[in-house]
């Protein structure tokens, strides 16, 4: 049993269309952007979704995940200050070793799938298992949804594949029969108190080549292995490589682009040789520009008043002071429905009443003085606001421009990744081929030159036996008579 995690951090991610797409299809083709034939899949069961139907699973745990926050309000639990995670995709694989194969059937494969989500603390999860049937070593695949669809909490993932490793230890024992010996001596090791760090573990189709040549120790067959095996990691690296710069350039770029925002900020929030930012300079020179209104008003108020001073002293000047009252409060007030007459008559007969008119009237003209500084000094900010949110729309739309950039990039990069590993595999599997036709040549000829049993056995026969005497045949040379005799 070997439970794996995708290497490189790739075992959490944020979408489960993606997912499912992948593991509840067949693999794409060379050339292919989807695949959705599903020969490859020989079933798949769902935990917690009340559904069989994969489409369907997959909306539901999305929709779960993007109610993470009401889930947990209604839980009253409280949400965290940095916000949620988007890494609510949870994916791992259990393989069993191609020898085992015969004796595995769909039950038992999901007795150890339903034991290893237990092993994770992952019962309430919504989960989906699918077992795949396109190698020779049995597999099933698990996603699991980490949001808890009760209370949004997530699913706590702190050192998940050591616990699915001393799970499989487990399962193994239990079965009767360890495949890993190397596992349980990491355990016992770390049971020491050792530090053990253990290995990946090898790909899957190492096992199926593995099998497919015997484990034959023949030297060119060893060379091959060992060839595409380095190979391999060397592609393998390359990725994991490609994996951690892209990931750096997002970073430089988000932060790049966090840097932009708080320098424009800071430059508007900068002060000037007076010791003012950019509002403050603006308030003060709609202040300056209204100082010479304002000592205007305060001039033509004052020799108000004391024109209507001096005439208080003089009767006609009293009657003058009454009449300019009643033109400030019709002014002042147009819609009033007192008469001229009543207003003039209150206006004649009290000395404060003539004052306050004066002094309401006086007070209307410094507020809508006032108020007119006011309505300038708004718009000289809003110019500063608008400067400001123009010098960040430049920003976003030029930081646009990048991050698309870099996204076309580093797709055309990942597309010549997957080629890459296409290739591999197509030169992996032509050289364990030629390996494997090799192999099959060497011992054909070896059976040629070594006799059967039953020449063996006729042979030894023979041996045994006494050599048996040849006849011979006297031969009598006549004599030819001739006239001689």
């Amino acid at each position: 049993m070997t439970p794996k995690e995708p290497q490189g951090g790739r075992a959490t991610g944020t979408s489960f269309k993606g997912a499912f797409l992948y593991y509840t299809h067949d693999k794409r083709g060379e050339g292919e952007d989807i695949r959705l034939t599903s020969d490859r899949v020989a079933w798949a069961e769902y935990r917690n979704l009340a559904t069989d139907d994969p489409h369907l699973a997959s909306s539901i745990m999305a929709a779960t995940a993007a109610n993470q926050s009401e889930l947990k309000k209604a839980a009253g639990i409280p949400l965290p200050k940095k916000g949620e995670s988007d890494q609510v995709v949870y994916h791992y694989s259990l393989g069993w070793h191609p020898d085992e194969a015969k004796g595995l059937n769909k039950a038992e494969m999901l007795r150890a799938a339903n034991e290893s989500i237990r092993a994770l603390s992952a019962e309430h999860c919504q989960a989906a298992i699918i077992a795949h049937n396109d190698t020779a070593h049995p597999h099933v695949h698990v996603i699991l949804n980490r949001v808890n669809p009760e209370t949004g909490e997530m699913l706590n993932l702190w050192q998940s594949q050591k616990r699915l490793s001393k799970w499989a230890m487990a399962y193994e024992q239990e079965r009767g029969k360890i495949m890993c010996e190397t596992r349980v001596e990491n355990w016992n090791k770390r049971a020491r108190g050792e530090t053990v760090y253990a290995d990946k573990g090898r790909a899957y189709h190492h096992h199926d080549q593995a099998k497919k040549l015997g484990h034959a120790n023949d030297n060119d067959t060893a060379k091959i292995k060992a060839e595409q095996s380095r190979k391999d990691s060397d592609l393998s690296a390359y990725g994991e490589k490609q994996r951690h710069r892209h990931k750096s350039e997002w970073e430089a770029l988000s932060q790049n682009y966090q840097a932009g925002k708080a320098e424009i900020s800071r430059r508007h929030r900068q002060t000037n040789a007076a010791g003012r930012t950019a509002y403050q300079q603006a308030a003060h020179d709609v202040r300056e520009q209204f100082k010479p209104l304002r000592s205007a008003l305060r001039r033509k108020q004052w020799g108000e008043l004391r024109d209507f001073e001096k005439r208080e002293h003089r009767l006609s000047g009293k009657l003058e002071n009454a009449l300019s009252a009643v033109r400030h409060a019709r002014t002042l007030d147009p819609d009033s429905s007192r008469g001229f007459m009543s207003m003039a008559f209150n206006f004649l007969t009290s000395s404060k009443a003539r004052k306050a008119e004066i002094d309401k009237l006086h007070s209307a003209e410094w507020r809508n003085l006032n108020a007119a500084q006011k309505a300038e000094r708004d718009k000289a900010t809003q110019k500063v606001k608008a400067d400001q949110r123009a010098a960040h729309k430049a920003h976003r739309k030029s930081f646009n421009s990048d991050r698309q950039s870099l996204i076309d990039k580093q797709d055309a990069e990942k597309a010549d990744l997957r080629r890459k590993w296409q290739n591999r595999k197509i030169e992996r599997s032509r050289a364990f081929k030629i390996a494997v036709q090799a192999q099959t040549l060497k011992k054909e000829a070896q059976a040629r030159q070594r006799p059967n049993a039953d020449e063996v056995k006729r042979d030894f026969q023979q041996a045994d036996q006494p050599k048996k005497q040849r006849r011979t045949r006297k031969r009598s040379r006549s004599r030819k008579i001739t006239d001689r005799d």
